[in-house]
Formats: C-alpha cells, sequence, structure tokens
C-alpha cells in the first residue's frame, strides 16, 4: 500500500535493467539504512527541527501542515514535539520511562509516519532484512541519468483473512553509487529520501516525503545538541497525561477480532469494469474505535472506490488494549463488494479490451501477419538545443524477429529481437530523446504495466471526432490532467488510436491510411503545454525483405525489459 513516490523522472526516460545476486543485498540495505539513521548508538546528541506542507499545490487544503522537533542525547533519552493544526504532542523518553501532553485524542498517522521517517528511515530494519532475502531484486542503470540508477528490492506478504486472500507490498531502492536509500515502504512506514548532506559520520536527507496525500518535510535545522533547561528531558514531571498515545500496527485477522458487525449496505450500480471483488486500504483507527485515516483504496474496480471509502469509515470496532489502555492501531483492511449494472446506462469494455484492441487496429507489428519494413522521419530539439531531423526505421518478420533503430544528429539508438532475446544498444548524447521517439510510436501501454482498477473510462471527441477515453491519474474537476500523474489514450469507434497524453506530453495522430488491413497515423505531432515540441513523419511501409544473419543480433548488447510500458 505504499504510495508510489516518484520513482521516474520523465517520459523520455527509461531504464535498463539486469537481474542481481541476492547475496550481498543485506549488507547494502543494513549499511544504506545505518548510514542514514540519527536515532541509533553513536549519534552525536542532536536538535532537530523539519517544516511540514504538502507537496503539491491540489493538497493544500489537505491540513497536512506543521512541524517535528527533537532533541536527542540517545535511543533510551529524548524529548520530541509534533504540531498540526489538529493535534500537537510533547513526547519525553527516560530510560523505561516516557511522559507525553497531548493536545487532541487522535495522533494522525502521517505526522506520526514523519516524526519516525526523518530520524530512522527504516523502523523495523530486522523485520526487512529477513524479507529481503525472498525479495525481487533488480539493478535498475541509467547511463544518461546515473542519479536515477537504483538497486530496488520488493517483496510480499500474504496477509488477509480465510475468507478473504489479501498481500501487502514493500520495497526498499537504493542508490548504487552513493549506497543509500531511495525511498522504502511497508505497512506503517515508508518515505523518499532527497538531498543527503553529512553530519558526523551519518549522511542525513534534508528532504522527506511521505504518505497520500504527500507530505514534504525540510529540515530546517539539524545541529549539536547544545545546552537546554533543567529538567527538559525528565520523564517523571508533573501535568503528563494519565496515559500514553500510542499507535501499534497489527494483521486484518486481529484487526478483524474488534470488528463490530454492521447492517448490510448496497453498492452503487457500476456502468463498466467488474462487478464483483474487493476493496483494500490501510486504516488507522483510534482509541474508541473509529476509523480516522484511510489510505489509497484498491480494488478490481476503481468506479467502486469512493464508495469503498465510505464503507470502511463507517467501521466500528471495540478499542484495541495494550496492557488494559486504549491505542490507536494501524492495520490492513478489505471489504468485498458485488454489485450489478444501472439500467439505461451506457456500459464500457475494460481498458484492457481498448488497449488490445487499439494495438491490433492502429499498429503494424500487433495487428499485421505480413513482415514490413516501416519508415520514419522526426522533427526534435536535442541536446544542441537546435531542432535537427531524424530518422527511424522498423523491420519486423514476426514476433520473435524484429529490429527498431533510429538516429539523431551523431547519436543512435537500436532494440532487436532474436528468439528469445532482447537487445539494445544505445550510442550517443540523444539516446533518451530516441527512447521518447520509440515510445511515442508505440504508445500503449504493455499488458503486464497496468493494473485494470487504476483507469476511468468516458465519452470524449477528438478534433471533431468521437472518441472512447481511456484515463488514470488525478483529474481536476474542471478537467485539467495532472502533468505529472495523468495517462490518457482517445480512441475511435473501430478502436483506432487519436490521442495519447502521458506525464505532460500529448501526441495526436493524423493522416490516416490502410495498410495490410490497419489504420495507420503517418503524421504524429507532440506536444507540451500546447506548443508543438517534435512532429514524426511516417515516409513509407513496405513489405520486409529476407536480412542477413546477424541483423537481429547485437552481440554483447542483451537486454532485460524492465520499467517501461512498450510492448517492444
Amino acid at each position: 500500500m505504499k504510495a508510489t513516490a516518484s520513482r521516474t523522472a520523465s517520459i523520455a526516460l527509461l531504464f535498463l535493467s539486469v537481474l542481481v545476486s541476492a547475496e550481498d543485498i543485506s549488507s547494502k540495505v543494513k549499511k544504506a539504512v545505518e548510514r542514514s539513521t540519527l536515532d541509533q548508538l553513536g549519534t552525536k546528541p542532536f536538535h532537530l527541527k523539519a517544516d511540514l506542507a504538502p507537496s503539491f499545490d491540489r493538497d493544500k487544503g489537505s491540513g497536512r501542515t506543521g512541524s517535528v522537533e527533537m532533541w536527542w542525547i540517545s535511543p533510551t533519552k529524548w524529548r520530541r514535539e509534533v504540531r498540526s493544526p489538529e493535534f500537537h504532542q510533547i513526547d519525553i523518553l527516560d530510560g523505561d520511562h516516557e511522559w507525553q501532553k497531548n493536545e487532541g485524542d487522535y495522533f494522525p498517522e502521517w505526522l506520526r509516519q514523519v516524526a519516525i521517517e526523518l530520524i530512522r528511515p527504516v523502523p523495523s530494519l530486522d523485520d526487512v532484512l529477513t524479507h529481503i532475502k525472498s525479495g525481487e531484486v533488480r539493478n535498475f542503470t541509467n547511463s544518461v541519468k546515473p542519479e536515477f540508477s537504483q538497486l530496488n528490492i520488493d517483496w510480499v506478504t500474504n496477509t488477509g483473512t480465510p475468507e478473504v486472500h489479501n498481500i501487502s507490498r514493500s520495497n526498499v531502492a537504493l542508490n548504487p553509487s552513493s549506497g543509500l536509500l531511495f525511498y522504502g515502504g511497508g505497512l506503517g512506514w515508508g518515505a523518499e529520501f532527497k538531498d543527503y548532506a553529512p553530519f558526523h559520520g551519518r549522511m542525513i536527507a534534508r528532504t522527506v516525503n511521505v504518505g497520500s496525500p504527500q507530505v514534504t518535510a525540510k529540515v530546517t535545522v539539524l545541529e549539536d545538541l547544545g545546552a537546554v533547561p533543567d529538567g527538559y528531558f525528565e520523564a517523571g514531571a508533573r501535568g503528563g497525561d494519565a496515559q500514553l498515545l500510542q499507535t501499534v500496527v497489527i494483521d486484518e485477522p486481529a484487526l478483524r477480532k474488534n470488528l463490530i458487525p454492521g447492517l448490510p449496505t448496497s453498492w452503487p450500480p457500476l456502468k463498466d469494469g467488474v462487478l464483483e471483488g474487493n476493496v483494500t486500504t490501510n486504516v488507522l483507527v483510534d482509541r474508541e474505535g473509529r476509523v480516522r485515516e484511510v489510505e489509497s483504496i484498491v480494488s478490481e474496480n476503481s468506479a467502486i472506490n469512493d464508495a469503498g471509502r465510505e464503507r470502511i469509515l463507517a467501521l466500528r470496532f471495540t478499542p484495541f488494549l495494550r496492557n488494559g489502555v486504549p491505542v490507536q492501531v494501524l492495520s490492513q483492511i478489505t471489504v468485498p463488494f458485488k454489485t450489478t449494472r444501472p439500467a439505461g446506462m451506457e456500459i464500457f469494455d475494460s481498458a484492457r479490451t481498448y488497449f488490445d484492441r487499439g494495438r491490433r487496429v492502429s499498429f503494424l507489428a500487433a495487428g499485421s501477419n505480413d513482415p514490413y519494413t516501416l519508415h520514419a522521419e522526426f522533427i526534435a530539439m536535442g541536446s544542441s538545443r537546435a531542432a535537427a531531423k531524424g530518422t527511424y526505421t522498423d523491420t519486423w518478420l514476426d514476433t520473435k524477429h524484429w529490429r527498431r533503430e533510429a538516429s539523431f544528429d551523431n547519436s543512435r539508438y537500436i532494440r532487436t529481437r532474436s528468439g528469445d532475446t532482447l537487445y539494445e544498444l544505445a550510442d550517443g548524447p540523444d539516446t533518451s530523446l530516441m527512447k521518447f521517439i520509440f515510445q511515442i510510436l508505440e504508445p500503449i501501454p504493455a499488458t503486464d504495466t497496468f493494473v485494470e482498477s487504476d483507469w476511468r473510462i468516458k465519452r470524449d471527441s477528438v478534433n471533431g471526432i468521437s472518441a472512447i477515453r481511456v484515463l488514470a491519474g488525478y483529474e481536476s474537476p474542471e478537467g485539467k490532467l495532472d502533468p505529472e500523474q495523468a495517462r490518457g489514450y482517445w480512441f475511435d469507434s473501430s478502436g483506432v488510436l487519436l490521442k495519447t497524453f502521458v506525464r505532460g506530453i500529448e501526441a495526436d495522430w493524423f493522416q490516416f491510411d490502410d495498410f495490410a488491413g490497419l489504420k495507420i497515423g503517418r503524421r504524429i505531432d507532440v506536444l507540451k503545454e500546447g506548443k508543438l515540441a517534435a512532429r514524426i513523419q511516417i515516409t513509407g511501409i513496405i513489405p520486409a525483405q529476407s536480412q542477413p544473419d546477424g541483423f537481429f543480433i547485437l552481440r554483447d548488447h542483451e537486454w532485460h525489459r524492465a520499467f517501461t510500458a512498450e510492448e517492444r
């Protein structure tokens, strides 16, 4: 359930991936975490202060603002103060004694996580080190921008109940060159770490992004601990709360033991997508048993998400106790849904159906059984900051024998397939531009790179043509698409792709011609903020001739496809 914190650079930036041995992964992660953890033995006593605010303008009304300040002597002796508009806590730990003064009856989970991540990026390091031994380990290398390379470890934990099976995903990512954490997350923890700077042998992130809606914590003070007033770390002072306010992470079966049965509720009818499945999220339940926070909703049909959120917010639990004291609990919850189609409303197909149909009717590599060679030219601005012309050639014999090649100024980029082996050759300063051209020419996302529930479908129009829009990501009430998150694809009634919008880049197809029973758009205009950024023109499509031995093989350039939405 970890929010996806900024893990890609731009639409033009794709990663190369190779599987790496997991033998030394544990030591790499352990070293990275210990280098960036303040709350550990050996750290020089410090004073830290961070200001908190929403990361994006669209979330300014979320109320997620405040501050975290900490005075730290050792892992067992510190004082912390956290503030938000609705909550204020002073927490003192002195050995086995803890003292709190809380203003507000509920400690927001986003605020709690920020306070922890600032000083302890991976709170349960031993648990993480155990899981990554069986996790999927990949090394994503970006030769154009090495700072975006990463060593990524993902693992899955089985959760849910015997009746409703579920999983929880966790991950850790490191920068191979610096050995520092990029991001990490699991149930009850997680953040993205940026702007590292040294502090007495540690490397501490000065920018920490947490949660969804995302909050950015900016460290404004990190200094040696100076003089403090007498009694500043006294955990036996008067005036504290009689009971500590604590948050405990529990699994879903333990959560459900306290669930109070409620009346059956009906689900709204859905005009498209699946009609039966599960709604899953993380929840924070307060000391009275009320659901106070619901994180991002995951379901088989995103149209049910709002109703699912309301249903989960209405759940009630008997208070959770630890040593006889009520505590807040964080857990995962899964709620089954089952509904029907509305009467008299248009029914759309699934996003997968539109993508598969669009690929078959608009793109030769998916829809044609006849070998072909396609030639194209494109005009764009490269690293020289001057507009220039490039060329593109796609030679396709069958699904296991093809070659795509682009050249631009002094750069070239080639991808090929020979049998079950993929190859890639990137040479020159403008390879990222040519990767971008590849993606524009075959833009429909591969079936293994999207989740059906992410997509919303409705009728629209493109250049006066009636169309079906398939969209994922944020769209404002006024219809403006978020340039960082939104992905949109527009198809005509026969399934032909007319337009795309991915990470702020729009592409429009024109001049459609028939070829081998397909509708091929010969001109593609690429726009950024409404201005023409590039133009691609298909100059010819001819039957492919036989090719010499080795044409589809690039020795010493084997490639393992990952982090790319392209089919090829």
